[in-house]
């Protein structure tokens, strides 16, 4: 039974209560993500311990890490670890990282595999995504918010109610325009790098530096929301969403991070002197030429060679349900169209010798059909199947030294590839709930997916080793092109055991699976010695055991859970990069096994006053992984016999200077140990008038944010706070608030990667990217209610 005061979650896709429900969930209100100015992947993942959320743009478009599992963005063919589910339409691809949220009726966070309700590549988690729908009454809402430090202005409204007395409708729209938060430092400079041999013009020999010295970004987001229930039993709603936004670039997402030998970062062992090697608000990254700009081959490049990029995303579902008694058919369909396009400068420094033009395409199109019972009996099902059609192609220009001008062709280009990996996902699952005696349930279910992928990439161009047009690459018939097929099978099972001895308390033990489809990489470029075995990857899958319990104590003004976890991952998808190849080393980990557990209060002694606080801790441990090491320069004359390998490394072998690492026993990248939050809501009523407070503070323990674990991409322990104050009316149609988000101004990597160009120092480890939060946010917001 679903009280008024209970939270309503669907993460066995039935309506359920939180307190009920035999999974580890962290629902997150619309009045909560509001309060926290939660409008981002970014921000919400700060909502909840274990998650880690980094909008990397380049490649892969972003990670997102639960409890320590997560993805390398520096991919694109990796699919994510941690799906994001919006109104029920499944997407891993990282890109999810960069989109806007606005106008939600709950998030779910969903922790640990989530096989059997949720399908494929969801090893970690969920992050499940319901936005508001229509309301039985007109009303109108408007919010208005403005950031001070970025000059950030966010604006969103919406408008729901009745059409007819069958026909709902919403419509909601939010426009946001940033200045910037970051300070762009590239100048005006001589180029090093200019060979005038190469019939390269004069204008080359001089770097513009940056045109927008605060670069920023805008969006445009809107919803149409229709919901047709002409009775009871039948209930038809379709959504459609599109989302489009201009960024400054890719480029300008990551910054130099160090190590730096001197102050500045280098480019092929050339210092840039505007550069910097600490995380903060200042980035570099320099515009192109404008001559170098027109050789590009993509659409949407600058003339004047300033970075841009583009998002544009079209997602629509359509979710019919009718009821026949006890029974419920369900029928969800989805489709999707995201494109991002991207000109940038991508080394960070003001010099951009690496120059990247890439154009991602992903469309996706599924059909869920679900049939379930509600029997008041002690018997009750649900059957499903599952179809997913998806296409992603990515095109690259990428641009590697100016010194490398082909006056024939008039290029600059090191490669132009264009790579097409389409695919199909066929499942059936299905789920049996029984309760054998009074207050204990056991369920059962199983899902059986098969996954087919064709890869095909393209050498259009290229320059010494990546000029691959009459290179036959084993098994393609065509010369200059690399293709590959693959295809998989899997049978991820769920057992749990449920004991609610009320309404108020609930105790579990669930054995769960995952599985994240295998494929290929579609980033790296071709090369002559690429093999299809460069570039592929199996299939990721995870097992384990997780014991909950929950309950509501004192009247209901308690309420706690707490989960304990074990869990093992098997071929978790990894890759690192190697400068000296340009390109990607894809491989499958051994395994890694987890150990953890987590707990969340919310004590609330009056209505007035609510404490809320969380704690994780996860133990993450490699088995059976060699893998590779970070970027190192030898000193020059180094043989293998006077070679010192730099920490945690070692020889492949006894004759060659290649490096590899052995991570047995070692914790991945973005997993702390422990992290946590706790805080206070406070609301004071005071006649027609009530005022609120809120302050809170977030605990994360030390991490790698690189996969190779690079020494200086450790980050250490830290502590951020966020606050807030507001005055409203007691009928709510007005509200007043001042935000504050980070307010001890911490800067924190939440991923890196080693940078190209950036290995060039003998003696050295090669330079690192990072993906730097963003420093403190003050926001002033009005919302109207009419």
């Amino acid at each position: 039974m679903i009280g008024d005061g209970d939270i309503v979650v669907t993460a066995r896709r039935r309506d359920e209560t939180l307190m009920s429900v035999p999974v580890a969930v962290t629902a997150l209100s619309s009045e909560t993500l509001k309060r926290y100015n939660a409008t981002d992947l970014g921000a919400i993942g700060e909502l909840t311990p274990s998650v880690i959320v980094a909008d990397y743009k380049l490649n892969g478009g972003g990670s997102i890490a639960i409890r320590g599992i997560s993805t390398p963005a520096t991919q694109v063919g990796f699919e994510q670890a941690v799906s994001v589910a919006i109104d029920g339409i499944q997407s891993s691809n990282g890109q999810v990282t960069q989109l806007g949220f606005f106008d939600l009726q709950q998030v779910e966070v969903l922790k640990g595999p989530q096989a059997l309700f949720f399908g494929k590549n969801n090893t970690a988690g969920v992050i499940s995504i319901a936005t508001a729908g229509p309301t039985p009454d007109l009303q109108v809402k408007l919010r208005a918010g403005y950031e001070f430090r970025a000059d950030e202005l966010i604006t969103e409204a919406a408008i729901s109610g009745p059409i007819t007395d069958t026909l709902g409708a919403r419509l909601a729209v939010r426009y946001r325009n940033m200045e910037g938060y970051l300070r762009n430092l590239a100048r005006p400079i001589a180029n090093p790098f200019y060979n005038p041999a190469t019939g390269a013009p004069a204008s080359v020999a001089t770097l513009p530096g940056a045109s927008d010295t605060r670069p920023g970004e805008s969006e445009l987001l809107g919803r149409l929301t229709l919901k047709f229930e002409p009775s009871s039993d039948f209930t038809a709603t379709l959504k459609v969403a599109a989302n489009y936004s201009d960024d400054s670039g890719a480029g300008i997402a990551t910054q130099n991070i160090g190590p730096c030998s001197g102050p500045n970062p280098r480019v092929s062992g050339v210092a840039d002197p505007f550069g910097e090697c600490v995380p903060d608000n200042r980035v570099t990254s320099g515009d192109v030429p404008a001559h170098i700009a027109s050789t590009i081959r993509g659409r949407g490049v600058n003339p004047d060679g300033s970075p841009g990029g583009k998002m544009k995303l079209w997602l629509s579902s359509l979710d019919l349900r009718y009821h026949a008694g006890p029974l419920t058919i369900s029928s969800l369909t989805g489709l999707s169209n995201m494109r991002y396009r991207y000109f940038s400068g991508a080394d960070q420094t003001t010099f951009s010798q690496l120059t990247v033009y890439e154009d991602q395409v992903q469309r996706d199109f599924s059909q869920e059909v679900r049939l379930s019972s509600d029997f008041e009996d002690n018997f009750n099902f649900l059957l499903g199947g599952f179809y997913q059609h998806s296409f992603r192609s990515v095109e690259n220009d990428n641009k590697l030294n100016d010194g490398q001008y082909n006056l024939a062709q008039n290029r600059y280009t090191g490669f132009h590839n264009y790579a097409t990996q389409p695919g199909d996902t066929v499942s059936a699952f299905g789920q049996l709930i029984w309760e054998f005696v009074p207050a204990l349930e056991l369920a059962g279910g199983l899902r059986w997916t098969q996954e087919k992928k064709r890869f095909r990439k393209v050498g259009l161009y290229g320059f010494g080793n990546f000029n691959v047009a009459t290179t036959n690459f084993p098994g393609s018939s065509e010369p200059g092109v690399l293709q590959g097929r693959f295809k998989d099978e899997n049978l991820s099972p769920e057992v749990t055991l449920t004991w609610r001895p009320d309404g108020d308390h609930t105790v579990f033990l669930a054995y769960r699976t995952g599985f994240k489809s295998g494929g290929f990489g579609m980033t790296n470029p071709l090369q002559r010695s690429t093999t299809i075995g460069a570039v592929d990857f199996n299939s990721e899958t995870a097992k384990g055991f997780e014991l909950g319990a929950k309950g509501r104590f004192f009247d209901n003004a308690l309420s706690l859970t707490a989960n304990l976890f074990a869990y093992e991952f098997n071929d978790l998808q990894v890759n690192t990069y190697d400068p000296a190849l340009i390109a990607y080393t894809i491989n499958n980990a051994g395994s890694l096994k987890q150990r953890g557990f987590d707990l969340e209060a919310s004590y609330r002694p009056s209505s007035n006053v609510t404490f809320h606080g969380a704690l994780a801790y996860i133990d993450n441990k490699f088995k059976n992984f060699i893998g590779q090491c970070y970027a190192y320069t030898f000193p020059t004359g180094t043989t293998r016999a006077t070679a010192t390998p730099p920490p945690n490394c070692s020889f492949v072998n006894a004759t060659a200077l290649t490096l590899q690492q052995d991570y047995d026993g070692r914790t991945p990248a973005r997993s702390p140990k422990w992290t946590g939050n706790g805080g206070i809501d406070l609301r004071v009523p005071a006649g027609n008038l009530e005022f609120g407070a809120t302050a809170d503070a977030y605990y994360t323990g030390s991490y790698y944010a690189a996969d190779t674990l690079a020494p200086p991409t450790y980050q250490s322990d830290f502590w951020t706070f966020n606050a807030s104050v507001s005055v409203a009316s007691a009928d709510e149609r007005w509200k007043l608030s001042l935000l504050g988000r980070n307010l001890a101004n911490k800067y924190y990597v939440v991923y890196a990667v080693d940078r190209t160009g950036g290995a060039g120092v003998p003696g050295a480890i090669g330079e690192q990217r990072g993906v730097v939060s963003r420093g403190r946010e003050v926001t002033l917001q009005a919302q109207f209610s009419f």
